[in-house]
């Protein structure tokens, strides 16, 4: 392993706030970092200085992502700092990449082979959702269908990550309000459809690594103190957005210990829709008894006009009652407002956001000129769509286009 970063070193070009989170002997601990705070500094730099003054052992770490990007980039900057290598040193990774490896080493420990991995839904579930399509969706034709499709697997996804059975989900989801696809007893019989055909096939899908470690974790004690030795120190990136399923397999993972070190923002909590639920974080000191929390509130990424767009946006949807949130400030220099605008649907947002790229298309302002993300990757359909109406190039950037993934 390359030197560790010497100690002074670990803590330039941090703030007082950023310091003292990345020197904190608190255990459990939550860091609430707000956008543009030096998160991921903050967590690569807190690894790094725990690893330096033996507090932790770099090959006993665990640090937890929920994309493979952002492992990566965590992977990489640890790897600068002295504190990760492939063979020893700090493990970075997904927390589905994990859960795979801790299962298939288990099943090929107890000498049973692995199911396949199932990454994409969509074919399966084709068949099992049309038949419980409308003429008037049907019309719709593939776009339509797509849309439909990814919908239902959103809303099974959603099903799992709470830790909800098949048999549960039409009285779970009326319960919880949640807004499903097609009726939620519709959305039963898919889901238990869904579950025979893949136990016929042999398959598991993402869900069912966080489901099936959490089980192997609570039920089988050899391979749980396997997996608490292996893995002492557990960082978790993005815990706003963690689900049931996972918190279940972070709690499996720590057992009775409190070396945890989580990072995360209540305000960027954007997944509910697929079973997230930011009370892990708001609830951290309540969950893991003798936690502290600390909070980074600087932004040094945006203009002072989208901070505070932002926090017009999020003081507007507190609850009434509850404790004020803490502000954020803004180091950045000033910049243009941003506009909002309200679609009554993805498909109505898609064809206005056509319509704005077509009226603002200049010949110094090109197509390469405009971008539009979006949270989820089922939205790319009506997009898609209404910009090859208006006869827009698209160039997709980490995935394929729908008829592709259909």
């Amino acid at each position: 392993m390359m030197a560790i970063t010497q100690y002074p070193e670990l803590l330039e070009g941090l703030d007082a706030k950023q310091r003292a989170a990345v020197t904190s002997e608190a255990a459990p601990l939550a860091i609430q970092a707000g956008p543009g705070s030096g998160k991921t500094r903050v967590l690569t730099r807190r690894i790094a200085w725990r690893v330096a003054t033996e507090q932790d052992e770099a090959d006993k770490v665990l640090a937890v992502t929920f994309t493979r990007r952002a492992a990566h980039e965590l992977s990489s900057r640890l790897r600068q700092l002295g504190v990760s290598s492939r063979n020893e040193g700090v493990t970075a990774g997904t927390l589905h990449a994990i859960a795979l490896a801790q299962l298939q080493r288990r099943a090929g420990n107890n000498r049973r082979s692995f199911p396949q991995l199932l990454e994409r839904k969509a074919r399966l579930l084709f068949p099992l959702v049309l038949p419980h399509l409308t003429s008037d969706q049907e019309v719709g034709g593939r776009v339509e269908e797509f849309v439909q499709v990814s919908g239902v697997a959103s809303d099974i996804e959603w099903a799992k990550a709470r830790l909800i059975k098949p048999t549960d989900f039409s009285k779970e989801a009326i319960r919880l309000g949640r807004d499903t696809q097609l009726p939620p007893d519709k959305i039963e019989e898919i889901y238990g459809e869904y579950e025979k055909v893949k136990r016929t096939k042999k398959l598991v899908d993402f869900e069912d690594l966080l489901w099936w470690l959490g089980d192997a974790l609570e039920g089988d004690k050899e391979f749980a103190s396997e997996q608490r030795w292996r893995f002492r120190h557990l960082y978790v990136d993005e815990f706003q957005d963690v689900s049931a399923a996972q918190l279940r397999v972070v709690r499996g993972w720590l057992g009775e210990r409190s070396g945890l070190t989580v990072v995360g923002d209540v305000d960027q909590a954007i997944f509910s829709f697929a079973g997230a639920d930011p009370k892990g974080l708001t609830e951290f000191t309540r969950q893991f008894p003798g936690a502290e929390v600390l909070r980074l509130d600087h932004n040094y990424r945006s203009s002072p006009q989208i901070v505070a767009t932002g926090e017009a946006l999020l003081n507007d949807s507190y609850q009434t009652g509850s404790s004020p949130r803490p502000p954020r400030l803004a180091s950045r220099p000033d910049g243009p407002w941003p506009t909002i605008t309200e679609y009554e649907n993805e498909v109505k947002e898609a064809q206005g956001i056509a319509r704005q790229i077509r009226e603002q298309l200049t010949p110094t302002n090109g197509w390469s000129s405009f971008a539009v993300l979006y949270r989820i990757n089922s939205q790319s359909a009506a997009f898609e769509a209404a910009f090859a109406k208006q006869g827009i190039p698209v160039r997709l950037r980490g995935e394929t286009r729908f008829l592709e993934r259909a």
